[in-house]
């Protein structure tokens, strides 16, 4: 009975995000070229009102796709949904891991790609007239895990301060505790680009390489405001990673900390999509950190 309420319910407001489409206000450029790379591209919105206002935010869309796939354009109604309410968005491609790119293609070149998009942003900005002040990075699965990477262990690379993160289904913590050991390892082989031998395995230097791609591993008093949304039957990101993510932020701000907001969606999986009560809160939430963070 909770299924079907739940189906009825994503319907009917799928309906309502139609009808609030209708009469775009914004504008598209697509493709904007942020690096030599050759997914090195980003895709701007902008409300037609923009320039008008003195300072405005700007949220980043990161894709997912296992770190070896997906598209910027998968974030785009994601995008569209925010410049409908007025805020500046944007939706990045980054270099993709593969066999064939082993050790060349890393978690760590993906972050410094993140660097390199909000640098060009900020260029758009600036040739624009769009007063940029402030940007906000937000990821879903993957894109999620770099996103929150990013935003915990680099806010200090960014062209444009951070004021705050917000992802869904985001990996946040790879060590074997939260995946079992094959698996953990075998992530952390494919993000960093190393061949992990029985040695590095028993010696703690693959926990250590496991620790050091986790967000969770760098989050502290100064940490910025976080939205991070799981779902309860995600056969893709165990739940180890929602259990890992919210006793951090609890140990560090404590179980009603104001510095996140956990969202939890009980019949979804990974694609979120069986509990539009909870999508609605995580919408909200997001809504709340642009009027907060943003000031509009």
């Amino acid at each position: 009975m909770q299924a079907i309420l739940a189906r009825i319910l994503t319907f009917i407001l799928m309906i309502q995000s139609l009808f609030s489409l209708i009469g775009e206000k914004y504008t598209v450029y697509e493709n904007i070229r942020y690096g030599e790379a050759e997914r090195a591209l980003v895709t701007v919105y902008v409300p037609h009102d923009a320039a008008e206002r003195g300072e405005n935010g700007c949220i980043l869309y990161i894709h997912g796709g296992s770190w070896t796939g997906g598209e910027k354009e998968d974030m785009s109604p994601h995008c569209k949904k925010l410049a409908m309410k007025g805020y500046i968005t944007a939706t990045m491609s980054y270099s993709l891991c593969s066999e064939e790119a082993f050790g060349k293609v890393t978690v760590w070149t993906m972050l410094d790609e993140i660097s390199q998009c909000i640098a060009a942003i900020k260029d758009f900005s600036d040739e624009n007239d769009l007063h940029i002040t402030k940007i906000a990075t937000s990821g879903y699965s993957a894109g999620g895990h770099i996103s929150m990477l990013y935003s915990y262990s680099r806010p200090e690379d960014a062209a444009i301060p951070l004021a705050f993160t917000a992802n869904r289904v985001g990996p946040s913590d790879l060590t074997p505790d939260a995946w079992g050991e094959q698996t953990s390892f075998n992530l952390t082989a494919m993000l960093t680009g190393t061949a992990l031998t029985d040695v590095m395995k028993e010696n703690g230097e693959a926990l250590r390489l496991a620790q050091e791609i986790s967000p969770v591993t760098y989050v502290n008093g100064q940490t910025l405001p976080s939205v991070f949304a799981y779902a309860g039957n995600d056969p893709i990101v165990t739940k180890g990673n929602r259990e890992s993510m919210l006793r951090t932020f609890q140990n560090v701000f404590g179980e009603n900390g104001n510095n996140y907001r956990y969202i939890f969606y009980p019949l979804s999986g990974h694609g979120l999509l069986l509990d539009p009560i909870s999508e609605n809160k995580y919408d909200q939430a997001v809504y709340d950190y642009c009027k907060t963070y943003f000031g509009y």
